[in-house]
């Protein structure tokens, strides 16, 4: 499309809008463009359409969450996160377990959060679909090319089934989705190499399990100068699960529901809950704890966040992927072209490009330095 016509629809749709009209016809191109695509790109973010899957209570408390909640979410994500690498370090799986089925939750939970928070808060993630399909596989649709099992994200939820077989035996436990085929056993598909059926995998920088480290939550200027990464610690030897003082924020209660499932007396509840959150226990231990860390290392406890923590996998053992995981990158490696290497300066021979006549012609010093080239 030219500018002229991307100009001409705008105007076309601002018709009833004359400020908007005359912003639109004075606009230099570059930056009419650069607007354009900016709002774009905010569409086209993984959390864009969370918002509209939020219920009341998502919104009460999106709409009334100030700082300290924003900075309260993110750090019980990053809670949950680095006790989650700590337990898979540790070898203990269920703990490991526990934490990840917080973890994916909250993201989904703070999406819609973000959605609804007038600006205050985003959240930015990579979207978890090429992992997922080492689960749900990566067959379509004929007659639309949709993916069969859908695209849940962080709201598909393990629920209804149980482990079959060892602990650590996850097909046996995937055996068991035959009775709900959209439900997974667990959420250990992050822990596989991305699909390499899924369309998005071959556009992923990391090749390796999910790239926790690169969620950020926080507010959109933020987000946008790489300042709203998760404080993800080391936090060594995890020996049970340990939960955050968010765990028993009033909003859990309520987030997974639809609407018309929440009762009047149930938002009666949750209104007086939220109302006094604050001045609850939890909250004033999870005050304290931050006062203790920012005295104890003030310079430290303000670049919190700043910069992208290491690869969550590093020194950890990805999980074996599924049997279609491994068929589909055999059948890609069999279709990818073959590429013939360059021949390099050392193999292949120096010409002159010059005739043996005209390198008779040359001085005897041209002529020497020729020698050897055909």
């Amino acid at each position: 499309m030219e500018i002229n016509s991307l100009r001409e629809l705008l105007l076309k749709k601002a018709e009833d809008n004359p400020y908007l009209r005359t912003l639109i016809e004075c606009a230099r191109e570059d930056v009419l463009i650069e607007s354009v695509m900016e709002s774009l790109k905010k569409m086209a973010e993984p959390s864009a359409a969370k918002g509209r899957f939020a219920n009341s209570a998502i919104t009460s408390y999106a709409g009334h969450m100030d700082n300290s909640d924003i900075e309260q979410f993110r750090d019980a994500l990053a809670h949950h996160i680095s006790h989650y690498k700590g337990a898979m370090k540790s070898g203990n799986r269920e703990a490991a377990d526990e934490h990840l089925n917080k973890i994916v939750p909250m993201m989904d939970l703070a999406a819609k959060v973000g959605a609804n928070s007038n600006g205050k808060a985003v959240l930015d993630y990579r979207p978890m679909l090429p992992w997922e399909t080492n689960y749900t596989k990566a067959d379509r649709r004929p007659e639309n090319g949709k993916l069969k099992e859908g695209t849940k994200d962080t709201g598909r939820r393990p629920k209804g089934l149980h482990p079959g077989g060892e602990k650590d035996d996850w097909q046996s436990r995937v055996s068991q989705r035959k009775d709900n085929h959209r439900n997974v056993p667990d959420y250990r598909y992050l822990e596989m190499p991305p699909h390499p059926g899924h369309n998005d995998t071959k556009g992923l920088p990391n090749k390796g399990g999910y790239p926790f480290e690169e969620i950020q939550f926080g507010s959109p200027q933020k987000r946008d100068l790489g300042q709203a990464y998760l404080p993800i610690e080391d936090v060594g030897k995890v020996d049970a699960y340990t939960p955050h003082p968010f765990d028993y924020h009033p909003i859990h209660a309520l987030a997974s529901k639809s609407e018309d499932k929440i009762s009047g007396p149930e938002k009666d509840k949750y209104a007086n809950d939220l109302a006094s959150w604050k001045s609850g226990p939890q909250h004033k231990a999870w005050l304290a704890s931050h006062k203790e860390k920012f005295t104890k290392d003030p310079e430290g406890y303000k670049k919190r966040g700043l910069s992208k923590p290491e690869h969550h996998f590093t020194g950890i053992q990805l999980a074996e992927p599924p049997e279609h995981h491994k068929q589909a990158a055999a059948e890609a490696s069999a279709q990818a072209p073959v590429k013939t290497p360059a021949a390099s300066a050392a193999t292949t021979p120096k010409t002159s490009g010059l005739s043996p006549e005209h390198i008779n012609n040359l001085p005897p010093e041209l002529r020497a330095r020729l020698k050897g080239m055909k």
